[in-house]
């Protein structure tokens, strides 16, 4: 295990691979039924993942969905705003060493969760050069697109259609509620240190669902979700347990770094506690079903004391934390198939459904 190294700035277990690589192979078997199961772009095999409801918004179909907000355009417009919202708080988009790779270009990048794709779209906009995918396993990706970015169908506890070691960056965030301990452990970290090149990089982006400065309300909307999530075997303490995951995988180096930066919420702190004060309200009410059923509170008055929630932050002042997690993948043996171009990976998936 390795040591971990912590920056700070206020702004405002076993490891089980789900893939054997025991020849490549084996390794392409997998990767050719992964990429003939995994579902087209367009077409009904999307329009099947959601149904619409009477009042024409859309509702996912996905029965092993743990998001508990289903609309489907009003999650994807909450995902954006978020993104601008973190955005803001870190002034960035990542904080692996990483710049310089994308930059000289020929880099792959893999955004996991990528939700409607606005960090994917960004980075590929940023750094012509090298290549993004984005994978979520509910399609509300976007139409437009820059050539260096596409998008994927795909959950990761299903396994992710890619060869091992085919990423020199990969990236996920915010996705506290969306994995078990169990999956973190088993799955999710083992997959994705899995399709990272040996020595490339991997993020987790987490952000504290517990508040400082906190009102009487606002612990009690905490304590609920709190509440929910251990039921559900959530991961928690976040900022302690991505970080000793990470450390504990024999596949990275020594020394996860983690960043912290913090938040305030609302109008008080401007501009950015009023995106936050937004951000946080909304999220309360996409888990208003499972939350009021525990308060043991009716749909209007919960609405009631989310509102007061966001009147209360004012008196409080308060703010929460957000936090970064990077290591690298250890280097282990000489790796022949390194990809060096955009173009080159292109070529070589081709390659690879042609063989066999």
């Amino acid at each position: 295990m390795g040591g971990r190294q912590s920056k700070t700035a206020v702004v405002g277990v076993p490891q089980t691979s789900l893939v054997k690589t025991d020849g490549k192979a084996e390794r392409r078997k997998k990767f050719r039924s992964w990429r003939s199961a995994a579902p087209a772009l367009d077409g009904n095999s999307i329009n099947d993942a959601w149904r619409f409801a009477g009042n024409g918004k859309r509702i996912h179909n996905l029965k092993n969905s743990k998001l508990l907000a289903p609309l489907v355009d009003e999650e994807a417009e909450r995902l954006r705003r978020q993104h601008r919202l973190y955005k803001r708080i870190w002034q960035n988009n990542f904080s692996a060493p990483v710049e310089e790779k994308l930059k000289s270009g020929g880099a792959r990048v893999l955004d996991v969760g990528c939700g409607p794709g606005t960090w994917t779209i960004e980075m590929s906009e940023a750094y012509p050069l090298s290549s993004f995918i984005g994978v979520d396993f509910m399609p509300i990706f976007p139409q437009e697109k820059p050539e260096n970015a596409k998008f994927i169908q795909a959950n990761i506890l299903d396994g992710l259609p890619f060869l091992d070691d085919t990423f020199d960056f990969v990236h996920m965030r915010l996705l506290v509620t969306a994995f078990t301990t169990t999956e973190w452990e088993q799955k999710v970290i083992p997959e994705i240190i899995r399709v990272t090149r040996q020595g490339g990089w991997v993020e987790f982006m987490e952000s504290d669902i517990q508040y400082c400065n906190e009102g009487p309300t606002t612990a009690r909307l905490t304590n609920s979700l709190m509440t929910i999530m251990k039921s559900k075997g959530f991961v928690t303490p976040i900022n302690s347990y991505v970080p000793q995951s990470m450390e504990a995988n024999e596949k990275f180096i020594k020394g996860i770094q983690t960043e912290e930066k913090s938040c305030f919420v609302g109008h008080w702190a401007r501009e950015l506690g009023q995106m936050a004060v937004d951000d946080i309200t909304k999220g309360w009410s996409a888990v208003k079903s499972p939350m009021s059923t525990l308060m043991k509170v009716k749909s209007h008055e919960y609405d009631e004391t989310v509102a007061i929630f966001a009147k209360e932050v004012e008196q409080y002042r308060t703010f929460f934390k957000t936090w970064r997690f990077f290591g690298q993948k250890a280097v282990t043996t000489s790796l022949s198939s390194s990809i060096s171009t955009p173009s080159k990976w292109n070529e070589q998936e081709q390659q690879q459904e042609q063989q066999q």
